[in-house]
């Protein structure tokens, strides 16, 4: 529950900057964000999943009890045209779009790690492993990242980004191939702002 509520208040920060939150402003924003919805489902599937996998004798109980579940998450899955896969671990505060068209399948995403619409991360076919995300993270509309990888914290995928290899902290990538745009960059206004332009904001920075 801790982890769904900062989930919402991190939402609420980025939505509604300056806004006091409250027990309302948190109630209207889950109303109205397909993608806290789809959180709270991946929230209760990861709890699910970690129930399932812990090898006690009781184990099996669980599955039975879970299974008229399994239509509410296809029908979330329909609604917020994304998928978010319940194995994987995300730390507390990270925000997705509510436009969807997300397939989420990282190892690990940090706190406060922001991630654009139409995003795809998952497994290499090459390594068949799956991407860790740090923390501070902002992944930009487009961007697929695959494979065995890890990203730093604060790195940042500028849109349309293809990312098979890890990066360092700071770092903002580019392209397809990803190429390194700009080193050690702070990139604190992309996760704050909602509506923010972040190839304008890149782009001014790499002029200063």
């Amino acid at each position: 529950m801790n982890r769904l509520i900062k989930d919402i208040d991190a939402v609420h920060q980025r939505r509604w900057p300056g806004r006091p939150v409250s027990l309302v402003s948190r109630s209207m924003l889950v109303a109205c964000s397909p993608s806290l919805r789809m959180m709270l489902m991946y929230r209760f599937a990861h709890w699910s999943y970690l129930k399932l996998q812990n090898g006690r004798p009781w184990a099996r109980l669980w599955r039975i009890i879970f299974i008229p579940f399994a239509p509410i998450k296809m029908a979330f899955r329909i609604i917020s045209k994304s998928e978010i896969y319940e194995r994987n671990e995300i730390e507390s505060g990270v925000c997705f779009p509510d436009q969807g068209y997300i397939i989420f399948g990282p190892r690990k995403t940090g706190t406060g790690t922001v991630i654009g619409t139409r995003v795809t991360v998952g497994k290499g076919h090459a390594d068949n492993g799956s991407p860790i995300i740090g923390r501070n993270v902002w992944i930009g509309s487009d961007c697929v990242v695959y494979g065995n990888i890890s990203i730093g914290d604060g790195a940042t995928l500028l849109p349309g980004t293809v990312l098979s290899k890890s990066i360092p902290a700071g770092a903002v990538m580019r392209g397809n191939p990803a190429r390194l745009v700009l080193p050690n960059f702070d990139n604190s206004k992309l996760l704050m702002l909602q509506d923010a332009d972040a190839m304008q904001y890149v782009t001014e920075k790499w002029g200063a």
